[in-house]
């Protein structure tokens, strides 16, 4: 093949696309908190600072822990209020514990977590120490291995093999680098969809004639927007393999090119691509394989959706952690809430006055305010404070706006219905969000061109 410029433009720009998909590359881990690692430590030598000084050490910084901690809301006028026993600023503690009060909890970010392992390692070649996270990465080698399978299959039954090869290059190595499972669900409808094309590759109006068919454009564009849903990163780097086999798609074609100017004879087809079937029979067959590897990844998503496991020098705990329910061991968001409109009304309530700890929607807290009306002071009762959407709104703008790592930003980055409680199993954070959704959406794709296909055959009184 003769080298151009274009030719070493288009291989450049797809090495480069390869090098963004790798450098992004990604494998599931299992954890409790969305955003968060727990670390907890089991030490009768260490102090809480200690632990944080080897955390820092390690570039883990902004650690959400005990010694961290601040008033979130403080009254201007009652800067300090007796707190009952059951208050939620003495509740809050329970989430730097373990639920048998022996280990101490750390909640590291995302961000700073990748030499958190060596932290642990550290902190547990202390004496009388030992730790461990609740996460740990686990590759499913399964739903991408089917994609490799699949392509296999597609590629023996190619006719132009290295064309098929080059335009699925980039989602094979898209599905290792991402090894999630709606993710090798749409690429594998992408590899029957380039499968389709190529079928046709050199008939005249081969193009046009792909570009009209159902089967390639919905097999290939339909994931770019159901993954939105889950994922956008996905779809965006689906879209970046999609853009990397148009490129290797011209940088076939103009290999093709070379290697017919160097025959005198060129043969062309004397069946356009319109008068070719795209699917055919072997195609009816290989499209009910594509539905089967796509159940196996339903049930495999069923089974083994969760990453499980964590890496840990001693048996995990009962860690708090997010759960599903009504049930919640632990305060909640509403309980800071409801915290928060009682220590702001404090100081506009008689002394002495017993006041709900738990606030009725539409509550309120008046004050007397002085007009003159009429050369005479006449007082009125104002509205300081409504117990109203409003309210918690404020109350969720000023957790935001904190300064320090809070506790109270955490939660509110699992949702603000969410529940907590003491448990020993990860909880959302491992899974793809609404995978089961996507993928059975995947599964009716390849299902509804198959009916159509056997139903136009039969309307025309032809076999399958």
């Amino acid at each position: 093949m003769k080298f151009s410029l274009e030719k070493i433009v288009l291989l450049l720009v797809s090495l480069f696309l390869m090098f963004v998909t790798y450098t992004f590359r990604t494998v599931p881990i299992s954890q409790f908190w969305k955003g968060w690692r727990i670390l907890y430590v089991y030490t009768d030598t260490l102090s809480e600072y200690d632990i944080l000084t080897i955390l820092e050490k390690h570039g883990c910084e902004s650690v959400i822990s005990a010694a961290n901690q601040k008033l979130p809301i403080v009254s201007p006028m009652a800067p300090v209020q007796v707190q009952p026993s059951d208050s939620y600023l003495n509740r809050r503690g329970d989430f730097f514990t373990d639920k048998s009060r022996l280990a101490q909890v750390f909640y590291i970010p995302d961000s700073q977590s990748a030499n958190l392992e060596e932290a642990v390692m550290e902190l547990s070649a202390f004496a009388g120490s030992s730790a461990g996270t609740d996460g740990k990465s686990s590759f499913p080698w399964f739903a991408p291995s089917l994609c490799l399978l699949f392509f296999i299959t597609l590629f023996y039954f190619s006719k132009k093999r290295m064309l098929f090869a080059f335009v699925s290059l980039p989602f094979l190595f898209l599905a290792f680098c991402r090894p999630l499972f709606t993710l090798s669900a749409a690429i594998s409808l992408c590899l029957f969809a380039f499968f389709v094309f190529h079928r046709t590759w050199g008939r005249k109006d081969f193009f046009k004639t792909s570009l009209n068919s159902p089967y390639v454009l919905l097999l290939s564009l339909t994931p770019v927007l159901v993954m939105l849903v889950s994922s956008p990163l996905s779809s965006l780097f689906y879209i970046i393999a999609l853009a990397n086999s148009a490129l290797l798609m011209r940088l076939y074609y103009l290999y093709e090119l070379d290697e017919n100017a160097r025959c005198s004879f060129q043969p062309v087809y004397i069946r356009t691509a319109r008068m070719f079937p795209l699917l055919g029979k072997s195609g009816i067959r290989l499209l009910s394989l594509l539905l089967i590897a796509l159940i196996l990844i339903v049930l495999s998503f069923r089974f083994f959706g969760n990453v499980s496991g964590f890496s840990s020098s001693v048996t995990m705990p009962s860690l708090p952690s997010p759960v599903s329910g009504s049930d919640s061991e632990l305060v909640q968001l509403k309980d800071f809430v409801n915290w928060s409109w009682n220590t702001a009304t404090f100081p506009y309530r008689k002394l002495g006055k017993e006041v709900s700890p738990v606030p009725q929607e539409g509550d309120s807290v008046s004050i007397t305010d002085y007009q003159n009306v009429n050369g005479k002071i006449v007082p009125s009762q104002v509205q300081a404070f409504v117990f109203n959407n409003d309210f918690r709104e404020s109350v969720y703008r000023g957790i935001e706006s904190l300064e320090y790592p809070a506790l109270e930003k955490m939660l509110l980055k699992q949702g603000k219905n969410s529940g907590f409680a003491y448990s020993k199993k990860a909880g959302n954070a491992s899974s793809e969000r609404f995978g089961m959704l996507l993928l059975l959406i995947f599964i009716t794709i390849p299902t509804a061109l198959g009916i159509n296909y056997i139903l136009g055959r039969k309307r025309y009184g032809l076999s399958i």
